[in-house]
């Protein structure tokens, strides 16, 4: 039993003796400071897009305003019918042949991206096959 006990105790005293690292009290308010700067970025800019999202969605109520097309395409893109989940691709069309113009198009993206932090662009890539897609972006780029 004498040999456990010496070696408990020698492991006691190399760990008493170890070298220790000392932080100063500059360095951790420096990292306490960053972190919440940091989160009261993220905090913020999570507060901007909440409100801008509510701005968005009461313009939609109003028809006509791009805000109102963004909606239409999204629901459009989660169409659910009773014959399974997919793109209503004729209400797309739709949508996009009721744009009047390419600046209320690009309005249109924004409100979009404001919408759903998405890329409309992308979504219609991702929602309809490549025909589709290129009469979509000949319907698009035809708008006055």
């Amino acid at each position: 039993m004498a040999v456990p006990v010496a070696a408990y105790k020698a492991g006691q005293m190399a760990w008493q003796n170890r070298s220790r690292i000392s932080v100063s009290s500059q360095l951790t308010t420096v990292i306490l400071a960053t972190g919440a700067g940091v989160g009261a970025f993220l905090g913020i800019r999570l507060l901007i897009r909440n409100f801008k999202k509510g701005v968005r969605e009461q313009q939609a109520l109003v028809e006509g305003n791009p805000a109102s097309y963004a909606i239409r395409l999204k629901m459009a893109f989660e169409n659910d019918t009773w014959l399974g989940w997919g793109t209503d691709e004729e209400a797309v069309f739709i949508t996009l042949e009721l744009i009047p113009s390419q600046s209320i198009m690009r309005k249109v993206q924004k409100a979009y991206r404001d919408l759903y932090q998405r890329n409309l662009a992308a979504d219609l890539k991702e929602e309809l096959t490549t025909e589709e897609f290129t009469t979509a972006m000949q319907i698009i780029n035809s708008k006055p």
